[in-house]
């Protein structure tokens, strides 16, 4: 379950730059990918991998579904059926409770991540040439932004950010305007042809994003 190395994945949110959308969504999304690809190959052929999965009761129900998507049936097989075992030997032992807890380690690997990405984007910020290369992208999706707000000081940097979001919600709104004109007069579509999904990652994060509070 090795993430990859430091200093491989502190390049990645200045290469998120490239793409649209929120950039630490899609540095989250492709760790989280990469994460659950390694994890499924070596659950189906580590035993002490697959049980440390079936120590924390496997996995969530977003993530399950998404590694059974990605895994072979044998592989699923054998980690479902390790995990029908030790339920078996709970309700033999009589420990079987009425409470179900779940440590998934797909979440917990994604929140330790993100906090990692959030607290290195404030980091970044304090270099001029991020911030410049910053102003050319979709921006941060809301949920983010607050999360890199509640780590900054009212000030110079804090008033970047709500500057920047101000300047990229009015962007994505004209590329919206546009969007919506052109499908009522079926013109073609240029740049706004993808805005109504950076719109809702904008206001909802990647899917999958927990929303609770900032930390």
């Amino acid at each position: 379950m090795n993430a990859r190395p430091q200093r491989q994945m502190r390049r990645s949110l200045r290469e998120a730059f490239r793409y649209r959308g929120c950039p630490i969504c899609r540095v989250l999304d492709k760790e989280e990918s990469d994460f659950v690809a390694t994890l499924q190959y070596q659950t189906f052929k580590e035993e002490k991998v697959r049980q440390q999965v079936v120590s924390v009761n496997g996995y969530c129900n977003f993530h399950f579904h998404q590694m059974a998507r990605m895994a072979s049936p044998m592989g699923m097989a054998i980690l479902t059926k390790d995990l029908v075992d030790a339920e078996i030997r709970e309700i033999e032992k009589g420990s079987f409770g009425p409470t179900l807890i779940i440590d998934c380690p797909i979440c917990k690997y994604a929140d330790e991540r993100e906090k990692f990405h959030v607290r290195e984007f404030r980091d970044l910020l304090s270099e001029e040439s991020f911030r410049k290369e910053y102003g050319t992208t979709d921006g941060l999706c809301r949920i983010h932004l607050k999360r890199v707000l509640s780590l900054l000081q009212k000030g110079e940097l804090h008033q970047f950010m709500l500057a920047s979001q101000m300047m990229h919600l009015k962007l994505l709104r004209g590329e919206l305007e546009t969007f919506i004109s052109k499908v009522k007069s079926t013109r073609d579509f240029k740049d706004e042809k993808d805005s109504w999904l950076v719109a809702i990652e904008k206001m909802a994060g990647k899917r999958g994003l927990k929303k609770g509070k900032t930390e």
